[in-house]
């Protein structure tokens, strides 16, 4: 019971049981004794169940015309984010992009149900001829009106359990969408901040080789002499300065100190 309970909450779905219409309780003798506001009443009654009808014919196809748009659109959001992740970052995404898929799929099929044509009672010719021969044709008018409004009532409600259905599933596909961009989000900033821990600015120690010699003062001294330099002999080694190179990890350019 837990299992189905908890089955319930992740994929909700519409009960088996079959809703019968309710027990008549008012008689065509109770509704003479007030047969005007007997009528008024009936009809009310049955004006409103029939938008109750109506309001969720046009949730159910406005659902699925919104499935119907978005779910070519849905290759869009295919975890292409996150191939440069492996393990199990991409695993993830991908099946939580196939939740996403599956309750998309499971709301349009409810959307379907619902814009799926029924049974309508309704008040016709027979029923107002059978009304006028009557002694009071307004209460056997009202009757009627009554009645069509109970049979309708479990066919409305099964109606719109299916349009709670696909709203519910729509939410659900919507909250794996925000999972899958909250993941790839945060695993960036992981992956940021540990290259950032793991690796800090750093210098590197270069040199630069020269087939001149160290500059020389000459034998002024400090106040009249001169810097001069000589060529190295043909064999010898270069002389070699060091100098270090600081890597900035946006535009890679390179920073003498």
């Amino acid at each position: 019971e837990r299992f189905v309970a908890w089955l319930d909450v992740v994929f909700p779905r519409a009960g088996s049981a079959a809703i019968e219409p309710p027990d008549r309780i008012v008689t065509i003798g109770r509704l003479a004794k007030d047969a005007a506001l007997a009528i008024e009443i009936a009809t009310s009654l049955h004006d409103a169940e029939v938008r109750r009808r109506q309001g969720a014919d046009t949730k159910a196809a406005l659902y699925l015309a919104f499935l119907a748009a978005v779910l070519p659109l849905v290759g869009v959001l295919t975890p292409t984010v996150s191939d440069r992740f492996r393990g199990p970052v991409l695993a993830l995404d991908v099946v939580l992009f196939a939740i996403a898929l599956i309750y998309i799929l499971i709301a349009a099929w409810y959307a379907v149900r619902a814009t799926v044509p029924g049974v309508v009672h309704a008040i016709g010719e027979d029923d107002l001829a059978d009304a006028l021969g009557n002694e009071d044709a307004r209460a056997t008018m009202a009757s009627r009106l009554i009645d069509a409004t109970r049979r309708n009532y479990p066919l409305n409600n099964r109606k719109i359990t299916y349009v709670r259905l696909t709203q519910a599933h729509i939410f659900r596909a919507f909250l794996m969408v925000l999972l899958i961009v909250a993941i790839d989000w945060g695993t960036d900033t992981v992956i940021a901040i540990g290259r950032e821990t793991r690796e800090p600015n750093s210098f590197s120690t270069k040199a630069v080789c020269s087939t001149f010699g160290l500059p020389q003062m000459s034998s002024g001294g400090s106040a009249g002499g001169r810097l001069s330099y000589h060529l190295l002999e043909p064999g010898a080694d270069p002389v070699c300065l060091p100098f270090s190179i600081a890597v900035d990890r946006t535009d890679h350019s390179t920073v003498s100190p």
